[in-house]
């Protein structure tokens, strides 16, 4: 097998998801390959977190435009790496050696009108071309298999799914005082959680209307990247001082929030995984998510899934969940369980080994 190389710039940024899969799959394969795999990070242009312990990193600095296209390839082939895999969805223009790429979700193409038209061009036209110019592509779910063939033509033998893990070292069932850690937050108890970016799908206004009916509390934990979701506006409008909005959070803090919440929701209108929901059964939390993208595929009956569209439903499923007797979470904890990084891991190595033999 020759040697790895890893774009692991992702591991130095805001831990999102897609970031989590890249930091996770680094860590698992840097303890089982080590000498195999070099990851290569630009500590000089993506420094918001420090780099995650026992990942050794290879530095290679140069301006973002010329990092992917030039930089990277030049120490491809100074390091003689055989097999290079991109957690992100792009790909070098030109490289000596063979591709993976790792495609997360079709968001772009599934509908253009989350995107400016700009934006939406260039991830469509980075994303199909490398699924079709990477000698495998690893989607993170059946269903972004499938979009993959739908949307971009890309021949499915090419294609393996290898689903995201959960960290059980730090996702599991723990003791919370509940209500003073929604007292810190400063939101009702109990409360409703949800764990994302404040995008397009992730549908927040519609959970925000639902949970208004029920009288809880209700967090939402990630940044409005583009400051243009209309959530907070429409909780100040109402005066809805029940609902929060904490942004991004120590990455320590969120089993925390996870366990202490009541009910954690994800309605979102497409996702290509999810794995904060798997992150919540996994500390014992009953979740509610919608029937859009994966995730059905990912969560099965271990959650109560609704059209993310029908706010009645929503408001129901989450009154429902809320008085879980135990079902639900024990269903959640099993479910997560069958997710880990280490599978992640060994089954992203065999696409590595299946790569490298091709012609």
């Amino acid at each position: 097998m020759p040697r790895v190389g890893l774009d692991g710039r992702d591991l130095l940024r805001k831990r999102t998801g897609v970031v989590n899969n890249t930091v996770n799959l680094a860590r698992e394969l840097s303890a089982s390959h080590g000498t195999e795999v070099i990851v290569y990070t630009d500590r000089a242009n993506a420094a918001d977190e420090a780099p995650p312990r026992g990942v050794p990193l290879r530095e290679v600095n140069a301006p973002p435009l010329l990092w992917k296209h030039v930089a990277l390839p030049v120490a491809l082939a100074r390091d003689h790496v055989g097999v290079f895999h991109s957690p992100t969805g792009t790909l070098p223009l030109i490289t000596g050696c063979k591709q993976v790429v790792t495609i997360h979700d079709l968001f772009a193409a599934i509908e253009p009108r989350w995107f400016s038209r700009r934006v939406g061009w260039q991830l469509r036209a980075t994303q199909s071309r490398a699924a079709r110019v990477a000698a495998r592509v690893i989607a993170v779910s059946a269903c972004t298999r499938a979009d993959l063939v739908e949307r971009y033509g890309v021949p499915p033998e090419r294609i393996r799914v290898v689903y995201n893990g959960v960290d059980h070292a730090r996702f599991r069932l723990a003791e919370v005082d509940a209500e003073a850690v929604a007292r810190s937050y400063g939101v009702p108890h109990p409360f409703v959680l949800c764990v994302g970016s404040l995008m397009p799908w992730r549908n927040a206004s519609r959970l925000l209307r639902a949970v208004a009916r029920i009288g809880y509390g209700l967090l939402f934990v990630g940044r409005d990247i583009w400051g243009t979701d209309p959530t907070a506006r429409l909780a100040a409008h109402h005066g809805w001082e029940w609902a929060r909005f904490a942004g991004y959070v120590p990455d320590d803090q969120l089993p925390t929030l996870y366990a202490a919440a009541r009910v954690f929701a994800y309605p979102s209108l497409y996702e290509g995984f999810g794995i904060p929901p798997l992150e919540a059964m996994a500390c014992g939390t009953p979740v509610v998510a919608s029937t859009a993208g994966a995730l059905p595929e990912v969560l099965g009956d271990a959650a109560l899934l609704v059209d993310p569209y029908d706010e009645e439903a929503l408001t129901e499923a989450i009154r429902t969940a809320a008085q879980d007797k135990g079902d639900l979470r024990r269903r959640g904890l099993e479910r997560a369980a069958r997710f880990t990084w280490q599978r992640a891991a060994e089954e992203t190595w065999r696409v590595y080994e299946e790569a490298a033999r091709l012609a």
